[in-house]
This record gives structure tokens, C-alpha cells and sequence, in this order.
């Protein structure tokens, strides 16, 4: 059997590279992120803590200014517009609700659905959970209570009648005539919704809306509106699509560079189809070479170019590419190469040092975008699924904003070789970051603010512009997703997912019976005070049970990190060491000395049909029956066997299964030609069912 490893030789500058000084090569600095992950939390908070702290003197600024940037962004809600839509749909239908999680449930299927029956029955289904009248009148915004007449009228039509009055009969004769008219009327209420997050159709479109903003002193980075691509003829779509957008863009800033003028983001997942850890030397060959085709395009304009951040089992391979991307002659003396860490993620510190240290070694000054994260919802139900042995995240959103500090420090800290771009709508952060900056020292080129269209605008409209008209004078990019409606659900939902749950300060600063200075409390204050209540520094959230608790009593089956190259070679070691094993099966108490071969079958592995992976000798009549007799014999032991004994005996096997969960993969995958995805996802089903029946 193969090894599942390959051999680091794309970039030559990956093995002459001198690293940090505490580490003695590549690998060893590599394994502390991959491993960085896999610390508790609370070890995490403690070194953040360290990295983090800023004097009274300064906290004393911050909060006046972050209390002076939030009372500003509530009163400017009043005033309503295209943001003060977006903020009153996340306050009134609150994703905790059973209203706003209809009303997702429907901006999300809605416009997938092909047919008209279809989104009927959606309709029904979904309206008639939510309670819309307890909404109408809670917000001054009229778009939002039209909402709310709306969804309770429609809800009320969906409703099957209960008696036979003419309110009744009329309710249902309005049902029966009208579901077309509601059907669009909800669909064009989710396109209105998808206007307030999408600048533009097409790229020129969306330049076009730009130029408002940018009179005031925005700019703006563009993404090409997308999720994964899922075949070839998908990356390719979105490859042209790239194409297409930095050749606009360019046209539309010769005057400008990589800091004053607009750039592009990129997502890699969107280039291929197999954009994975399984596939790298796909990755490596086939999408690493249109990342540079690109990134050569981009250069040639001057404009800069983001790597867009994507999940967690992804960030080890964006930064391989990433690595080769720097090194590459074609791409010297070029500022204009940009990154995208999420400060969720618990080895994103970590990672800082990495891309500092890369900078450095290739003599690059690298835009490096600093951003809270998006999946984090995906993050933790990826790791209780797959059986993970703790969360690649922060369970806990103050550790995220703690996190992101300590990062914004050391990002700051090299001017030479990072252009640091602040993505965040937080009040608090914008004012933390601002004073760690120094904005006695500022100058044109140090650092940038960055936020979503359509969701940060309000708050920056006090950052960007003369300090002589009382603002701040820092340059702020906007993330500014193009595309059409069909390509926006996916993006559509993680924003308000991201923005609407009840911890955004985006979703609670138009919550009037909160305090400002609730908002806009220290991160470092909150989590000592927590640490006060709960007697544990940095605990991991009560409510989140590690993925092995996730069922109580029972132990969830641990999994295997295929994204993890220290997990893939302690496999690829079992692996190879059983290559050429040959196993043998036979009917219980037959000796395999002097075996019936006159039922023997060979087992090839479908995969390598000259690996042979053993012997089955099948049972005879005879055999057969001997089992039964024997089964029925041991029926009454095993009847009057006491239920915590026979319990013991599953709970035993599946701790046996769960010891030799990688030969039992290995083994599944040469006699099956599984994958190892497959094979461990066999294996721990197995091993659920066991102790679930011992339960």
C-alpha cells in the first residue's frame, strides 16, 4: 500500500529557509500551529492575556472613544436608510427566535427552489412557526413593521380554518387564490434583503455603486460572489470571473496603488473542486497555477490581491500556497499580496508569528487582513461531528475579541512587513486598535479598517475622513461582495448568522434597554470577571460539552484530523507497516492450521489487485450448525447475565474497536477500497452503536 504523504518539493525557498530563531527547522514550526489548537482554552486565554495587556493610561482612551463611537452609531439609527434596514431586521426577528429562524429557513431555500409547488408548501411550512404578530409595531423602521404585517397576514392566509365564519371562509378563500402573490411577494422581500449586502450584479455595477463611498474617502475590496466549487466547469466559471473583475478594477484605478486604490479577494475553494488536504498534489499542480496567473494580473494593475480565510482543516494548505506564492520571481517587488486569519481560531496567534517570520524571509511587505471569523457555528458542529478532541475555535466570543488584539499587536509591531487591515464592527476594537496604533504617529500606508457592505458603513462614517471635521482619519476598505441573486444565499445567511446572534455588538447596539457602556466593556475586564463568577481563567462555554460529551453519559467515538499532518503520519506509519500483512477468517474453533480450502476466497483490494489482504475460508453446513446449537445454548446464560455485565461487554468491545481504530481503517480500506474518510466514519459507527446499546 502506498504512503498517504508527500514530499515537500515544490518551492526550493521552503528548504533553505531560516526560521524564527526557537525552532530548528520548517517542521517543528509548523507542528505548533497544527497542534496549537488542541490546547484548552483556558491555556490559550492565559497567554493572550500576557500578549494583551495595555495600560490604564490607554484603556482610559479607548473607552472614551469607544463609548464616543457607539453612542454616535445608536443615535445615527434613528435615521434609518439601507443599514438601519439591515439592523432592524437582525433586532426585531432575533435569530434566537422561532420567527428568525423561519424567516432564514426561508431566505435561505427559497430562491433554490425550481418550482412553484414547491415553494408553496415551503411557505406554509415555515410561516405558520412564527408568532408575527407579537412583532407588529416593536420598531420605528417602516420596512421592518411592513415585514412583520406581512409575515403575520401570511401566515394568517396559510392557516388552515378552524371554524366556519365568514372571517373563516374568507382566510381560506384568500389562501386557495392568493400563495402566488405571497410567494412573490417573500421573494421579492429576500432580494430586498440581498440588495443591502451586494453592491453590484457585475463588476462594473458594482465600481459604478462605488463611487459614492469612495468620495468620502472608502475603498473598497471586491469578492466575486461564490461558495465552493463543486465541478471543474464551476472553478473555471469563477476563474474568469476573477479574471474579468482585475481587469476592471485595474482599468478603473491606473492613478492609484495597492494602498489608496481598490483590490480584489479571492476565495481558493472557488478554483477547484478538490481544494483539500487529501488532493494537495492536485492543489499544488492544477489551482496553485491559476492563484498566480492571478496574482500576475493583479501586479501588472498594481491592485492588491486577499487570500479569502475559509474552515479550519483548510488554513494549513492555503498557507502552503501562500509560501509559494512569495517566493515566486515573477511576483518580486510587489506589495500587493494579501492574507485573511481569523482571530477565532485558537492558533491564530501562532500563525501571526508564521506570516511575520514569511515576510520577512522573502522580503515581502504582506497585506495581511485581520478579520473575527465567519464559520463558527460550522467550526464547532465539524468538530462534535467528526469526533474532534476540542474545538479549533474559541467557544466563547470575548476570547475571539481578546485574541484579535493580542494579533492586531504583533501585526502592528512590524510596519515593515505587514500592512495590517482591521476587519471588525465593533466599536470597541476600532477604538483599541486605533490607540495601539498611535495615532499621534499615523501616517498614509501604516494600517487600514476594513467592513462588510451593506452592514459597517455607519460606524466608519466617524473613522474615515479630515480630523478637522472630527474624524478619526483612518482609510477604511469595504468587503463588497458582487454577484447575482442566486450566488448570494449562502453568503446572505452566514452574514446574518454572523451579525445577528445575540452576542454581535452589530445586533445589540440597537438594542436601546442595553447600555452603551455594556457594549463596549474591555474584553480583558470581562474575562477576568468571568473568571471571578466561575473560578476557572479562560473556561471554555458551559453550554458547549467538548465533542466527546456532546451525549451525556455516553462517550462520543473519537475521529482522526485527515487535515493534520502529524494525525496523517501516525497513520501513514500503520499503514505502511501493514501493507503487506495477509489476515485469514474462518468459522469460530476451526483451526487455521488445517483449514476446509475447499471454500477458500481470496480478498483482493479493489483498489491494488496485486495486494492480496488475506484469506476467507467459508463456513460449511456443519459449522453453520454447530454455531446455532452453540447460540442457543448460551441463550439463557447470556438472558440471566445481569444488564450492567452485559453492558460491560459492549462498552468493552467498543473501546477495542476504538484502540485499533487505524488498523481497522487500513484494513476497511484495502479490503473495500474505502477512503480513509469512509473507513473512519465506518469504524466509529460502530463503535456509537456498541455503546449505545450498552446505554
Amino acid at each position: 500500500m502506498s504512503t498517504i504523504l508527500r514530499p515537500n518539493s515544490h518551492s526550493n525557498a521552503l528548504q533553505q529557509s531560516n526560521y524564527i530563531a526557537e525552532f530548528k527547522d520548517k517542521n517543528e514550526y509548523e507542528q505548533r500551529i497544527n497542534s496549537a489548537w488542541r490546547r484548552a482554552e483556558s491555556e490559550c486565554v492565559e497567554t493572550l492575556l500576557e500578549h494583551s495587556e495595555i495600560s490604564s493610561e490607554l484603556t482610559d482612551k479607548i473607552q472614551s472613544l469607544a463609548f464616543d463611537l457607539a453612542h454616535s452609531l445608536r443615535e445615527r439609527k434613528g435615521s434609518g436608510g439601507k443599514a438601519g434596514i439591515v439592523q432592524g431586521l437582525l433586532q426585531e426577528f432575533s435569530l434566537s427566535s422561532q420567527e428568525g429562524i423561519a424567516l432564514m429557513c426561508l431566505a435561505e431555500a427559497l430562491l433554490r427552489i425550481p418550482d412553484t409547488a414547491t415553494r408553496d408548501l415551503l411557505i406554509r411550512d415555515k410561516i405558520n412557526q412564527g408568532n408575527w404578530k407579537e412583532h407588529l409595531g416593536q420598531s420605528q423602521l417602516m420596512f421592518v413593521n411592513a415585514a412583520a404585517w406581512g409575515l403575520m397576514l401570511t401566515g394568517k392566509l396559510m392557516e388552515t380554518p378552524q371554524q366556519k365564519s365568514l372571517s373563516s371562509l374568507l382566510t381560506g378563500l384568500l389562501a386557495r387564490s392568493g400563495r402566488g402573490i405571497i410567494r412573490k411577494a417573500v421573494d421579492v422581500a429576500m432580494r430586498m434583503m440581498g440588495e443591502q449586502f451586494v453592491t453590484g450584479e457585475t463588476i462594473d455595477e458594482a465600481l459604478k455603486n462605488a463611487e459614492r463611498l469612495e468620495e468620502k474617502g472608502f475603498q473598497y475590496s471586491y469578492d466575486m460572489l461564490g461558495e465552493a466549487a463543486l465541478t471543474d466547469p464551476d472553478a473555471e466559471r469563477y476563474y474568469q470571473d476573477y479574471q474579468d473583475a482585475i481587469h476592471a478594477i485595474g482599468k478603473a484605478s491606473t492613478d492609484k496603488d495597492v494602498y489608496n486604490g481598490p483590490g480584489i479577494s479571492i476565495k481558493l475553494s472557488a478554483l477547484h473542486p478538490r481544494y483539500q488536504r487529501s488532493q494537495m498534489d492536485r492543489v499544488n499542480d492544477e489551482l496553485y497555477s491559476k492563484v498566480l496567473n492571478l496574482a500576475v494580473l493583479a501586479k501588472n494593475y498594481n491592485i492588491g490581491l486577499n487570500i479569502d480565510a475559509e474552515e479550519t482543516e483548510r488554513l494549513e494548505i492555503s498557507l502552503e500556497l501562500l509560501e509559494r506564492l512569495c517566493f515566486e520571481p515573477e511576483l518580486n517587488n510587489w506589495k500587493g499580496i494579501g492574507f485573511v486569519i481569523q482571530a477565532y481560531q485558537k492558533r491564530c496567534f501562532y500563525v501571526v508569528d508564521y506570516i511575520i517570520d514569511l515576510a520577512k524571509r522573502s522580503q515581502k511587505r504582506l497585506m495581511i487582513r485581520l478579520v473575527k471569523g465567519a464559520y463558527w457555528d460550522s467550526e464547532i458542529k465539524k468538530a462534535q461531528i467528526e469526533g474532534m478532541a476540542d474545538y479549533p475555535v474559541f467557544t466563547r466570543k470575548v476570547h475571539t475579541d481578546l485574541s484579535y488584539i493580542a494579533c492586531a499587536r504583533k501585526l502592528l509591531a512590524e510596519p515593515d512587513y505587514i500592512y495590517p487591515q482591521f476587519a471588525t464592527h465593533n466599536a470597541q476594537t476600532v477604538a483599541t486598535i486605533y490607540q495601539l496604533a498611535n495615532p499621534e504617529r499615523y501616517y498614509a500606508g501604516q494600517y487600514e479598517f476594513q467592513c462588510l457592505h451593506g452592514m459597517g458603513e455607519p460606524l466608519y462614517e466617524n473613522v474615515v475622513g479630515d480630523k478637522a471635521a472630527g474624524k478619526l482619519g483612518i482609510p477604511c476598505r469595504i468587503y463588497a461582495p458582487v454577484g447575482n441573486h442566486e450566488t448570494l444565499l449562502a453568503y446572505l445567511v452566514r452574514r446574518l448568522l454572523e451579525n445577528g446572534a445575540n452576542t454581535s455588538f452589530v445586533n445589540r447596539i440597537a438594542d436601546k434597554s442595553l447600555k452603551v457602556e455594556d457594549l463596549i466593556e474591555n474584553p480583558r475586564q470581562t474575562i477576568i470577571k468571568t473568571a471571578q463568577q466561575e473560578n476557572v481563567l479562560g473556561a471554555k462555554h458551559p453550554h458547549i460539552p467538548y465533542p466527546q460529551d456532546l451525549y451525556g453519559t455516553r462517550i462520543n467515538s473519537s475521529g482522526l484530523d485527515l487535515a493534520n499532518d502529524a494525525e496523517l503520519s501516525v497513520l501513514n506509519e500503520v499503514a505502511a507497516s501493514l501493507a503487506n500483512t495477509q489476515f485469514q477468517a474462518a468459522a469460530m474453533g476451526t483451526a487455521f492450521s488445517e483449514p476446509d480450502t475447499s471454500n477458500t476466497v481470496h480478498v483482493i483490494n479493489p483498489a491494488q489487485h496485486q495486494d492480496i489482504v488475506g484469506t476467507v475460508y467459508e463456513a460449511t453446513t456443519e459449522q453453520a450448525e454447530i454455531a446455532l446449537i452453540q447460540a442457543a445454548n448460551a441463550q439463557h446464560f447470556w438472558a440471566n447475565l445481569p444488564k450492567n455485565e452485559r453492558a460491560a461487554c459492549l462498552n468493552k468491545a467498543a473501546e477495542l474497536m476504538q484502540q485499533r481504530l487505524l488498523p481497522l481503517m487500513v484494513l476497511l480500506s484495502r479490503e473495500a477500497g474505502k477512503t480513509y474518510a469512509n473507513a473512519i466514519a465506518e469504524v466509529r459507527e460502530a463503535i456509537d452503536f456498541l455503546r449505545y446499546y450498552a446505554g
